[in-house]
């Protein structure tokens, strides 16, 4: 490889990746403030806010990188014709066919990168943290039970807590109500969680309470102190959901119904559109020679923002029945490849090439 194809690919995977940066931040914090306030609903456990993060991470990446690699050629090339470098080039004779043969090593990569996110990692990933997540659902409010708030702690027990003690990871001032046959009260002064390393069974240990037992209505009640007392945290079995198409393996899909093979061919057209946008980023990249760098960012945004949200409404379609099958998401890559062919012949016309 020649030092000028290392300098090219190094400029433009240096922009892909920062570009990659932006939007995986951009796309996961929206997702991170809802797992958020779910943890402080006490919906979802607090420790698994991050492994959903970082779970979630694979199936952005494999969406992300074909326009954060595009974007990354626009920038390139908006530089180096800023700069007046690609005048020098093409002086030199080296115009964008020769650009097009210094990236194909930078394109194999990427394309194989998006291949390993789309077909294997990102499903993976995806029934990991969708597993993890259904495993926690039951345990969730047992980990975030906090004050002024009525909250199941199982089979028919409702928990409130008048506040607590951040010291002591504590709460106090503590009323359980348990519909039994024989429905029963509690209060306590206090009480924390306690976990059986043997059983694995978590209680909730109440501390300087009262008990009272009996049936609404009638006069015969049982009354009970304590200085510390066991309630058992019954957490409910929850059955094994099945794992949605995003979270399914790619060798399932291929011989599945409509819905799953359109998936399949969606993971597909994410590793194809690599090629595709370094073919796109080449024919919009060049510019005039009194037009700023920036002059060709937005247009090509819109463009392939355009052909993405065209391959997700064929794939729509093909998972509806409407598509055909056989022809899979191939018109809306040839269509692009025709609107880079029209491209390419402008900039010819231009001088550009």
């Amino acid at each position: 490889m020649s030092i000028l194809s290392r300098y090219l690919g190094r400029e433009v995977l240096s922009g892909a990746m920062a570009s990659a940066l932006v939007l995986t931040f951009l796309g996961l914090t929206g997702r991170l403030v809802v797992y958020l306030n779910e943890a402080a609903q006490g919906l979802l456990a607090p420790d698994l806010v991050l492994v959903a993060i970082l779970g979630r991470i694979p199936g952005a990446l494999q969406i992300v990188l074909p326009l954060a690699f595009f974007l990354g050629v626009l920038l390139a090339l908006g530089r180096l014709y800023a700069d007046q470098e690609a005048s020098a080039l093409r002086a030199s004779g080296a115009g964008i066919g020769f650009l097009a043969r210094a990236l194909w090593l930078p394109t194999l990569g990427m394309s194989l990168t998006v291949a390993a996110l789309a077909l294997y990692w990102a499903p993976a990933t995806a029934g990991w943290v969708s597993q993890r997540l259904s495993e926690a659902e039951s345990v969730a409010t047992l980990n975030g039970l906090a004050p002024q708030r009525f909250q199941s702690i199982g089979g028919d027990a409702i928990f409130f807590a008048g506040d607590s003690s951040a010291e002591s990871n504590q709460l106090l001032d503590v009323f359980i109500h348990q519909n039994q046959a024989t429905p029963s009260v509690i209060r306590a002064e206090r009480a924390w969680q306690r976990l059986d390393n043997q059983s694995g069974q978590r209680y909730l240990v109440l501390e300087n309470g009262q008990r009272w037992t009996g049936l609404p209505g009638q006069a015969e009640w049982s009354a009970l102190e304590f200085d510390e007392y066991l309630v058992r945290l019954d957490v409910a079995q929850t059955q094994a959901k099945p794992p949605r198409l995003q979270a399914r393996a790619s060798a399932e899909l291929q011989a599945g119904n409509a819905k799953e093979q359109a998936q399949y061919h969606w993971r597909l057209a994410l590793v194809l559109m690599v090629p595709l946008a370094l073919a796109l980023g080449l024919a919009i990249g060049p510019i005039a020679p009194r037009a700023g760098r920036w002059s060709k960012f937005l247009p090509g945004v819109v463009v392939f923002i355009c052909y993405y949200g065209f391959v997700n409404f064929a794939q729509s379609k093909q998972a509806d029945g409407d598509w055909p099958m056989f022809i899979a998401l191939w018109p809306v890559h040839l269509i692009m490849l025709a609107v880079i062919a029209g491209l390419m012949a402008r900039n010819r016309a231009r001088g550009h090439a």
